[in-house]
This record gives C-alpha cells, structure tokens and sequence, in this order.
C-alpha cells in the first residue's frame, strides 16, 4: 500500500513538473517573440496601391498562437490597403475594446507595439476589381462587423482578420483557392486560415 501511494505520488510530481516546465518554456518562447528586434522599412504613399494586402507579424498572445500553429508563419496578422484623399488606410479584423472591424491609418497600423515586421503582396487582378473588392471590405468596417472570436467561417457579420480578405474577394466575384488548416493553441480548436495563405502564387506576389 504504501509502495502504491509512493508510485502515485511520484506521478503527480512528474505531471507537475511536466506542466510548469512546458508553461516556462512557453512563457520564455513567448516574451522572446514579443520583443523581435523590429524589422520595417519605411512604407510611403508611393509603395502601397489600393487593393494591396500588407501582412505584419504581431505581438500579441494571438499571434504568436498563429506563429506557434503554422510552419510558414513569418506574418500573423493581415489587412487591406484602401487609398482615401492620398491617405493610405489598413481595414482590418483584430481582438480590441469594442472587436468592431477596424480601418485605420497605414502608420497607426505599422506601429512598433504592433508589428515587428511587415510585407505588401498585390493581387494580379485589375485595378477595377481591385476596388470593388475594397468596396467590400469598407462595407464591413461601416457596418460594424465584428471580430470572430469563434473563428467560425459559416458566420458573415463577424469575421477574423484572414476571412475578412477572403470574403471581400468572395463578395466582389473572385474566387480564391485558400486551405484551412487546424489551430490548437489558447483559443480552443478551430478549422482556420493562416495568413500565410494569402502569399501563394499565381494570385499574389510580395513587392515590399
């Protein structure tokens, strides 16, 4: 009998000290990928068009989940450019106060809490579908759609950051060949799509 509780004991302890050292190494992991030393260049008027995704590796905990789940992560978060009076604009689905889409300026977007690093793919597609696509996007952001928590494709009045660029090409015509892939990471266990997704040819190449 007491052979048997020892036994026990031992394996409580061998559990514990599974879970502290993988919560420690996390943890290191984690603080290590929030503090990237910060890698932009300077993105002026001149370098975005509208229609232009930009993609930027975040510092959030939803992020590094991203960064954590798929092996082509060197971005985890994505928006669209739209131009408005020569101002370049991000309209973008992120976790924040009220989660209602945002669209915000291109260097509010690039700030150095929020990006380590960043690219700019453009589509082949022509600068009329382009807008419309935009058109799209700008229709979510003044509605108020909101972010998706539940990372569920199915619904459309709220939606993440990678769906919301699929369903503004979906809803101005284009079709676009995007995987899902498994995240299981903090946030549960979801069929979701990496922005990694939006860097494949033949429909984007990465010009910044």
């Amino acid at each position: 009998m007491i052979k048997k509780c020892c036994s026990y004991s031992t394996l409580v302890i061998i559990i514990v000290f599974i879970i502290l050292s993988s919560t420690f190494i996390i943890t290191i992991n984690y603080k290590n990928f929030n503090h990237l030393k910060r890698n932009i260049t300077q993105i002026k008027l001149k370098d975005v068009k509208n229609g232009d995704l930009i993609l930027r590796c975040g510092r959030s905990t939803e992020s590094y989940a991203i960064y954590l789940a798929d092996s082509n992560a060197e971005f985890t978060h994505i928006g669209i450019i739209k131009i408005e009076n020569n101002t370049p604009y991000v309209i973008h689905a992120v976790p924040h106060k009220n989660n209602f889409i945002k669209k915000e300026r291109l260097n509010e977007f690039l700030s150095p809490k929020k990006a380590s690093k960043v690219a700019i793919y453009r589509t082949n597609f022509n600068s009329t579908i382009l807008k419309n696509v935009v058109m799209q996007a700008n229709t979510f952001f003044e509605k108020k759609y909101i972010f998706d928590n539940e990372y569920n494709l199915q619904t459309n009045t709220k939606l993440y950051c990678t769906e919301l660029i699929l369903k503004s090409f979906q809803n101005a015509g284009i079709h676009l060949n995007v995987q899902t892939k498994k995240l299981k990471y903090v946030i549960g266990n979801h069929a979701i799509i990496f922005p990694s997704e939006f860097t494949k040819k033949p429909h984007f190449k990465r010009v910044i």
